[in-house]
C-alpha cells in the first residue's frame, strides 16, 4: 500500500525551490490543495497536469509564474529558505504528523555549520542528543537533557521556534489556512 505524501506548505514549496530541491509528487498534491482551497492561477492548473518524471527547469518555470500570478512573497536568502523549511518540519512534528526523531533528523541534515544555517543549530544538537540518549545514558550536546526529558526538551524548543518564526507574510498564501488550523 502506497502512503500519500504530506502536503507541503506554500512557503515550503518556494523555499525548496530556492534551495534547488528536485521536484516531486508533493508539488502536484500541493497545487491540488491550493485549487481546492480557492486559489486560482492558470499555472496551478498546469502544475496539476504534471506527472513524473518531472523536468526541473519546466517545474521551476511554472513555480515562478505561479509566484507572479498569486503575488507570493519572494525568498531573498538561503537562510530565509532554511528557516521556512525548518518551520514547516516543526509544524508537522507539533501537529503529530511526524515523530520528533524524523523532524530532528530532517533539520540536522539541513545544518551545514555555516552562518546561513546557524539558526537551526539547536535542532542539530537536539538530534544528536536524542540519538546518544537512545543508545546510552549520557549526551553532551544539550544541557540538562536526559532520557526522561529529551522529548519534552525537543518539544519546548520547537514551540519556542514557532513563536519566534510565525511567517506572517506567508499566511494568506497557505492552503491550510482555509482548510485546517494553521498556527
Amino acid at each position: 500500500m502506497e502512503s500519500s505524501p504530506i502536503v507541503p506548505f506554500t512557503s515550503e514549496i518556494f523555499a525548496r525551490r530556492y534551495l534547488d530541491a528536485m521536484p516531486d509528487l508533493t508539488l502536484v498534491v500541493w497545487a491540488e490543495n491550493m485549487v481546492m482551497a480557492g486559489f486560482d492561477s492558470d499555472n496551478l492548473s498546469i502544475l496539476l497536469g504534471e506527472i513524473a518524471p518531472f523536468n526541473k527547469f519546466e517545474i521551476d518555470n511554472i513555480l515562478d509564474r505561479i509566484q507572479s500570478e498569486l503575488k507570493i512573497p519572494q525568498i531573498n536568502s538561503r537562510s530565509e529558505a532554511i528557516e521556512i523549511v525548518a518551520t514547516a518540519r516543526i509544524h508537522r512534528f507539533i501537529r503529530g504528523l511526524t515523530s520528533s526523531a524524523s523532524a530532528m533528523s530532517e533539520l540536522a541534515s539541513l545544518y551545514t555549520h555555516d552562518d546561513e544555517t546557524e539558526c537551526i543549530c539547536d535542532f542539530y544538537l537536539l538530534h544528536y542528543a536524542a540519538i546518544d540518549l537512545k543508545i546510552g545514558e549520557y549526551q553532551y550536546y544539550w544541557p540538562d537533557a536526559n532520557r526522561k526529558n529529551i522529548e519534552k526538551v525537543i518539544k519546548a524548543r520547537c514551540v519556542r521556534w514557532l513563536e519566534d518564526h510565525p511567517l506572517v507574510a506567508w499566511r494568506k498564501y497557505e492552503w491550510q489556512i482555509r482548510n485546517q488550523k494553521f498556527r
